[in-house]
C-alpha cells in the first residue's frame, strides 16, 4: 500500500506524536474516516494494529455490505453476494486510499438498510438514516456522493413502479432524501475548510484501460484480467441465457454508475484516481443486485470456486505484502542512521528501477517521522483535505496539493537544485516546491531497483547502503544563501 506509511504518519501525529514539523488543525472535512477512528483505537492497542483493524474492518464491510444488499433486494444470501466480495480487493485498496475504501464499505450497509425499510420508515429510522449519511460524509465525501447517487435512483426506481405516479408522490420522495441529506449538504457548504485545487482533469483515453484493470487486483498493480473477464463473461451468459435477474430497482443505478465509471475524470476537487475509484464499486454492486437462476450442484460449484479464488487472493496478496514488509522493515532497521529530526527527501533512481514499480517506497521515509521526528515533504497534509499542517517556514517546502505527491527522480536534482523550473515540465508543475532543495533538507533516501545505479549528484554524500536504498547527507552551497 503506497499510502499505508503517510497514513500512518497522519494517526501518529493526530494521536499526540511530537513533532517539530507539524501540527493537528481539526476541522470539518469530508475525509476523517481512519483519522477520527484510529488514534482513539491506537490508545487501546499500538499504532499499527490499530491501523490492520481499520483496514480488516474495511475488508469485512466490502464483503458483507453487498451480501447484505442482495439480501435486502431478495430476502435471502445468493450466489452474487458471494461472487461480489470478488471486488473486495481493488485498485483503491491496493493503493491505501483509506477513508474512501471505509466509508464506500460503510455505505453499502445504508444502502442495504435503506433498501431493507422500504415502505416501513418512521421518523425514528429516518433520523438514523440522516446521521448515517452524515457519518458517511465525513467519512469520505466520494463515497457519499456515491451512495447519495443510489439511494436517489432508487426511490426514483420505486416510484416508477408505482400504481399512480405523480409529480407529488415523487417530490415526497426527494424532498425526504433531501432532508436526511441537509446536514451533511450544509456541512460541505458552510464549514468545510477553503483549499485544494478545484481543477478537472478527464483524460479518457490515457485511462482507460486503467478503468478495467482497477476493479480486481491480487496484488499492487497487478490486475486479475482473467479473473475479471471473467465475471463480465459469466454476468453476460447468465443474462442471455435468462439465469440470472436483476432487480429492477437497481437498473437506473447501475446504468448511472456504468457511465460514471466510464466518463469519470482522472483529477477532481484536488483528488487523483477518481478514474478507478468506481470500477469495483460497479461490479460489487452488479453482482449483489443479481439473483442467479441455478441448481443446488451448480450454486455448490460455483461458491466452492469463488472461495477458493478468494483464498488465492489473499495468498497471493499475503507473500506480496510480506516481501514489501521486508523493506520496510529493513528500512526502519536503519533509521538509527538518520539524525533526529532531520528533514528527509525521498528520491527514485528511475533507471535502476526500470519497470519496477516504485509507489510502494513512495512515502516509506514517512516511518522517520515517527521513529525519528523527521520532516518529509510528503506528509499528507493537502489544506481543504487533511487536518495535520506543516509548520513555517518548511510548509513552503512540503507538497501542497495531490499532484505534488510523488517524489523526484534523480536525474533531476541537479536541475531542481539550480533553480531551473523550466527545465523540465514535471518541475514546473509537480516540484515547484524543490528548487533549491539543498538549502532546506538534510538527508535523502534514494530508492534504488536492480538496474545499474544512476550517477550521484556532486551534493549528496553516501553515509549508508541498504539493499535496495541508500542514505545521503545532502551539502548546501552557494546558492543557499540567495534562496
Amino acid at each position: 500500500m503506497p499510502d499505508y506509511p503517510a497514513h500512518l504518519a497522519d494517526f501518529y501525529l493526530i494521536g499526540g506524536g511530537t513533532s517539530h514539523y507539524y501540527r493537528v488543525a481539526w476541522a470539518f472535512l469530508p475525509n476523517l474516516a481512519g483519522e477520527a477512528i484510529v488514534p482513539p483505537l491506537a490508545k487501546l492497542t499500538n499504532l499499527e494494529a490499530a491501523t490492520k483493524i481499520f483496514l480488516t474492518v474495511t475488508v469485512w464491510l466490502w464483503v458483507l455490505g453487498p451480501a447484505m444488499i442482495q439480501r435486502a433486494l431478495f430476502g435471502r444470501f445468493g450466489f452474487g453476494g458471494v461472487l461480489a466480495a470478488a471486488f473486495t480487493y481493488n485498485a483503491t485498496f491496493m493503493w491505501g486510499f483509506f477513508n474512501f475504501a471505509f466509508a464506500t464499505g460503510l455505505s453499502f450497509l445504508v444502502l442495504a438498510a435503506w433498501i431493507a425499510t422500504d415502505g416501513r420508515r418512521g421518523l425514528l429510522f429516518l433520523a438514523g438514516f440522516s446521521a448515517a449519511l452524515t457519518l458517511v460524509y465525513f467519512a469520505h465525501l466520494f463515497a457519499f456522493a456515491v451512495l447519495a447517487l443510489l439511494i436517489g435512483e432508487y426511490e426514483i426506481a420505486a416510484w416508477l413502479q408505482e400504481k399512480q405516479r405523480t409529480a407529488s408522490h415523487l417530490s415526497r420522495r426527494l424532498a425526504m432524501l433531501a432532508a436526511l441529506m441537509a446536514p451533511a449538504t450544509l456541512f460541505y457548504l458552510i464549514m468545510k475548510p477553503p483549499g485544494g485545487d478545484a481543477s478537472v482533469q478527464f483524460n479518457l483515453l490515457d485511462t482507460m484501460a486503467e478503468r478495467f484493470e482497477a476493479a480486481i487486483q491480487f496484488r499492487f498493480d497487478q490486475p486479475a484480467y482473467i479473473v475479471t473477464a471473467t465475471l463480465l463473461l459469466l454476468f453476460m451468459a447468465a443474462v442471455v441465457t435468462q439465469r440470472l435477474r436483476v432487480a429492477s430497482r437497481m437498473g437506473i443505478g447501475l446504468a448511472l454508475l456504468l457511465a460514471c465509471t466510464i466518463f469519470a475524470p482522472e483529477w477532481a476537487l484536488g483528488g487523483w484516481g477518481v478514474h478507478f475509484r468506481l470500477p469495483a464499486i460497479l461490479g460489487s454492486l452488479t453482482l449483489a443486485s443479481s439473483d442467479f437462476k441455478l441448481s443446488r450442484r451448480w450454486l455448490t460449484i460455483g461458491v466452492a470456486a469463488a472461495l477458493g479464488l478468494f483464498a488465492i487472493q489473499a495468498l497471493v496478496l499475503t507473500f506480496d505484502w510480506k516481501r514489501i514488509d521486508a523493506r520496510y522493515s529493513e528500512f526502519e532497521a536503519a533509521e538509527n542512521r538518520i539524525a533526529p529530526s532531520a528533514r528527509l527527501l525521498t528520491v527514485l533512481d528511475g533507471d535502476s528501477l526500470g519497470w519496477a514499480a516504485d509507489q510502494p517506497y513512495w512515502h516509506m521515509a514517512e516511518f522517520a517521522v515517527i521513529d525519528r521526528g523527521a520532516f518529509t515533504p510528503l506528509v499528507f497534509t493537502t489544506r481543504g483535505q487533511h487536518i495535520v499542517r506543516v509548520l513555517p517556514p518548511l510548509d513552503r517546502y512540503a507538497a501542497a496539493t495531490a499532484q505534488q505527491g510523488s517524489p523526484p527522480d534523480i536525474d533531476e536534482l541537479n536541475d531542481l537544485a539550480a533553480g531551473r523550473i523550466d527545465a523540465d515540465e514535471d518541475i514546473r508543475d509537480i516540484f515547484p516546491y524543490l528548487l533549491y532543495f539543498q538549502c532546506h533538507f538534510d538527508e535523502a533516501i534514494v530508492i534504488r531497483g536492480d538496474g545499474p545505479a544512476s550517477r550521484i549528484p556532486p551534493m549528496l554524500h553516501l553515509r549508508y547502503r541498504a539493499s535496495f536504498f541508500s542514505l545521503y547527507d545532502i551539502s548546501h552551497d552557494a546558492k543557499c544563501s540567495h534562496s
